[in-house]
This record gives structure tokens, sequence and C-alpha cells, in this order.
């Protein structure tokens, strides 16, 4: 019995594969060559282009960023009879930190830094006095660490600036005779480097490559008509080379295909026939491609450990789990992320601003936590556990003053 023959080939579309026809970093090449800074694990152009390039990895990184710093911020006394004046002073700096942007808006602007590139800087100037006048976001892609840790360096448009460390001593720019601004490094702890962070995404790197070749491989099937590949099939003789280059042609010209490539086959007969035949894909294909690009985006999910309803996705959601997500995410990303970058900001409050009867916080309880953190306190009140002044300084107030009513408030 003879055996059948059945030939291959793939036509339609450059068979060599793209190369990418970006620019090297040149900027800061020669800075890492004098070993002047110190280059990162990771290019940071690369990492923040993740954040425009996925929905999914976007919406996590905003959800995190909004509930870490984006609710807002109070100052809350640390002693009975902290001073007013003192907390007005911080209100000023806080609430007009800059021309341009609030408070919020500057650590969204650090925070997004830091969830997509790994490296967050906050820029803090002084006004002639040395006094803490300003605070300012610095873009995470244009900053790199000084290999000695004296400071940081920027390049931005072929222009290069120093800075300092939040507290350094003041030295003046060689190029501008004005004294170094410092900056506050804020950074995800990372085991490849004690100079940079690294951001949740990188851990899931083939996950975001895999759903945007997913996504492209669609795209490109409805620019082409959503027209399926196709089979060439001849049978009962060999195809000549005239015949396959007229077909190559035909495909390359009339039918646009780059992903949805055309196979041709040639099967062996006594008699020739050629037929094109739509190649088919099954609901069970389809559905597997669905499944592929849900699981890419629960992995993206998984590394930034936010919980679905947190970026409006609803599948077997109720109201009992989304709650327990809820707090789940407060407590184990939100809250610590919090504490760390109050205990950064309160440090600068001590150190460079000589206040200590005061200390920042950020806001990050809903109404409804507020009732019940309301009723917690009213009971911890009745039993004798908290005064009223502890509950006020919970809040935020300072205790009531007994010179105005004749009252003395008594703490036990």
């Amino acid at each position: 019995m003879d055996e059948t023959l059945i030939k291959a080939h793939i036509v339609g579309g450059d068979e060599r594969r793209g190369q990418s026809q970006q620019l090297p970093e040149e900027s800061w090449r020669q800075s890492y060559a004098d070993g002047e800074v110190v280059e990162p694990p990771y290019s940071p152009a690369a990492l923040a282009e993740l954040y425009e390039g996925n929905s999914t990895h976007k919406a996590c990184v905003d959800a995190k960023t909004t509930n870490i710093v984006g609710l807002g911020y109070r100052f809350v006394p640390t002693e009975e009879d902290a001073n007013e004046e003192t907390r007005r002073r911080l209100t000023r700096l806080f609430g007009s930190c800059n021309p341009r942007m609030t408070f919020t808006e500057v650590m969204r602007a650090v925070w997004t830094d830091v969830e997509t590139t790994g490296n967050g800087y906050l820029e803090v100037t002084r006004n002639a006095a040395g006094e803490v006048d300003g605070l300012y976001h610095v873009p995470g892609t244009t900053v790199r660490v000084k290999a000695d840790r004296g400071g940081f360096v920027q390049i931005r448009d072929g222009r290069k600036r120093h800075f300092r460390n939040l507290g350094g001593e003041p030295v003046r720019d060689a190029e501008t005779g004005e004294v170094q601004n410092e900056i506050l490094h804020l950074w995800k702890y990372t085991p490849q480097s004690t100079y940079y962070g690294v951001p949740d995404i990188v851990a899931a790197i083939s996950a975001v490559a895999g759903d945007r070749a997913a996504a492209e491989y669609n795209v490109s099937f409805f620019e082409h008509n959503a027209v399926p590949r196709m089979a060439v099939i001849v049978e009962g003789g060999q195809m000549s080379k005239e015949l396959l280059r007229q077909i190559r042609r035909f495909m390359e010209t009339e039918i646009k295909g780059q992903a949805h490539k055309t196979l041709v086959l040639e099967v062996p007969g006594t008699d020739t026939k050629l037929r094109l035949e739509r190649l088919a894909q099954s609901a069970g294909e389809d559905a597997g491609f669905l499944e592929y690009r849900r699981c890419n985006r629960d992995e993206i999910l998984m590394v930034h450990r936010v919980p679905p309803s947190k970026i409006t996705i609803v599948e077997n959601a109720n109201l009992a789990n989304s709650k327990d997500q809820d707090k789940t995410f407060r407590e184990q990303v939100v809250r610590p992320e919090q504490r760390r970058i109050e205990f950064q900001i309160n440090r600068m409050i001590r150190e460079q601003m000589g206040i200590e009867d005061w200390e920042f916080q950020f806001r990050e309880m809903d109404l409804t936590e507020e009732l019940q953190q309301a009723e917690i306190a009213k009971i911890y009140a009745d039993i004798g556990v908290w005064t009223p002044g502890e509950i006020r300084a919970k809040q935020g107030l300072q205790a009531l003053k007994a010179a105005a009513t004749g009252k003395a408030e008594e703490r036990e």
C-alpha cells in the first residue's frame, strides 16, 4: 500500500519575527559606566509602560493607590496638650504643598510610581530660612540612586540635576550654584537590590505578555474582517513552484494576514484537484482561549493581592465574601503600606520640622466602619476602658479644654 505524503507550506506574511525599533537608554549609559549611579534591576521605563499596556494591572495599581494614599489625611495629637499653632503650621504646609497639586495628588503620583516601577520620589523644598515649605512629585522613571548613597540624580530632556538625601548636609549644585533639594525615597523591597525596589507586577510578567499577545491576536483577526485561517488543498499531483508563487502572492496581497497565516497542503493522487477550505475553530477552542485570558487576569490580581470586587469584577461575588475580601485587602495590603509611608512622613515632621506633638495619618475607613467604631468607642467609654479625651485623640481631635466650661476632664 502506497504511503500518502502530505506537504505543508505556511504562506501569508513575513516569516521573520519583527524587531523592536526603540532607542537604547543612552542618557543613563555613561552614568552607569562611570559608577555615578546604580542601574536598577529592571528598566523603569519598561515597567512604566506595562501600566498603560494591561487593563488589569492598571486597575490594580489605581485601586491600591486610591486606598493607600488617596482617601485624604489628618493630623493626630500625640500629647494631650498638643499645640494648636503647630497643627496649623502642618495644615498650611500640606494644604498648599506646591502651586500645581494638592498633597493627595502628589502622593497619588508618587505611589503610582511605586506600584508601577517599584520606586517613588518625593521632593522636599526649603525656604530661605531653611524651613520645609514644599513637597513635589518627581517622576520615578527619571531618577537613579547614586552609587555612594549620597543622593539622587535626575536626567530629563538631556539635562542633569542632583538631589541630596532628606536631612543630608546642604550641598550646592555645581551647575546652578543653588543648594540641592532633598528627596524622600519610597520603594517596594526586593532581595535583588539594596538601592531600588521592584513592583509586584514583575512576578506576573508572563501573564501580562500572554494577555497582550492574546489581545493582539484577536484584534488582528477582526482587522481582517474576521476571516479565519484556511487551507489550499491540492489533490492528485504536486504543486509547481509557479503555482505556489501565484497563490502566495494572492494571499499576501488580497488577504492580509500576520497572526492568521494560511496553510497550503499537497496531497498526491491520480486526479489533481485544488480547493480552499476554511479551518473552523470549535467552540471549545474559543472557550479555552477565553479561559487563558481569565487565568492571566487572575494571576495579575494575585500578585497585587487585590480582590476582584475592587476592580469591578463581580463574577461569583456576593455581599458576604466581598466584605471579607475588602477586610483582608485593608488589613494585609492597605494598612501596612500606609503605616510604612506614615513612618517616613512623621520622621520628616519630627526631624526636619521639629514637631513632636502631632503626627500624620492617612484616612482609611468608610462611613459604615465609622459607625461601627463609634459604637465600639461608646462601649469602651461606658466600661471605663477609654476616656473621652482618648476617643477624641483617635479621631484627630484635641482634648476638651476645661478653662471654657470650668469642668476638668479626668484622665485615668
